[in-house]
């Protein structure tokens, strides 16, 4: 399950997923290669048990400081996940495997609390022009995993300070932004993939976010 990884000379990672459900393209993959040249980038499967499987190689031998996982998520917003919980949907993933365990990690929390400042974030993304939320239900498929998945590594590798996650429209649906509608294409993911490397790479130490209203 070997996903695509491009290096650069920066201490972040930028993370999006394989188009999945049959489509052709996932907005967060075509996000997260816009920064290539800015930081590190890595295309995940949708598979289970990809997340740990791709991440925690790379935090053992080259840890990031920080990692920004983008997602595809509901049409019309971007949404900041705040909860992760260690449970997996009754749902097949692109090898039409079902989950199995049907828990992320066995020993693991039965949820976890995101360590990004929310608000914070959620503040830089909006002043922008973004349509944002703060969301506690990431999805119980490989998005939640991969939040999940990032607060473990962070907590098990002290190099690994920020890990952010971000649901983003799906490609192609409407959004709007600046109060201009728009369609969710590449000039738009890669502007907002920027906004959010500036926001979450300026931003100071991370804060436990204990408000996910």
């Amino acid at each position: 399950m070997g996903g695509c990884f491009n290096r650069a000379m920066s201490s972040t990672l930028v993370t999006g997923f394989t188009p999945f459900d049959g489509r052709t393209v996932n907005a967060s993959w075509i996000a997260a290669r816009s920064l290539a040249g800015q930081a590190r980038t890595l295309e995940v499967p949708v598979v289970w048990g990809a997340p740990l499987a791709q991440l925690a190689p790379i935090c053992d031998q080259d840890c990031p400081t920080a990692v920004i996982a983008l997602g595809e998520g509901r049409p019309g917003w971007f949404d900041i996940e705040t909860v992760a919980r260690n449970a997996r949907a009754d749902r097949v993933d692109n090898n039409n495997a079902r989950p199995d365990p049907a828990r992320i990690l066995d020993s693991g929390a039965d949820t976890v609390t995101a360590s990004i400042d929310a608000r914070r974030l959620q503040s830089a993304l909006l002043a922008a022009g973004y349509p944002t939320r703060i969301s506690g239900d990431a999805g119980a498929f490989l998005c939640e995993e991969m939040l999940y998945t990032l607060e473990y590594l962070r907590q098990s590798h002290e190099a690994l300070e920020t890990v952010t996650f971000v649901h983003l429209p799906p490609y192609g649906t409407p959004v709007s932004v600046g109060g201009r509608s728009r369609r969710c294409d590449d000039a738009l993911l890669s502007s907002f993939a920027a906004t959010v490397l500036n926001a979450v790479t300026s931003a100071a130490p991370p804060v436990q976010n204990v408000d996910n209203a």
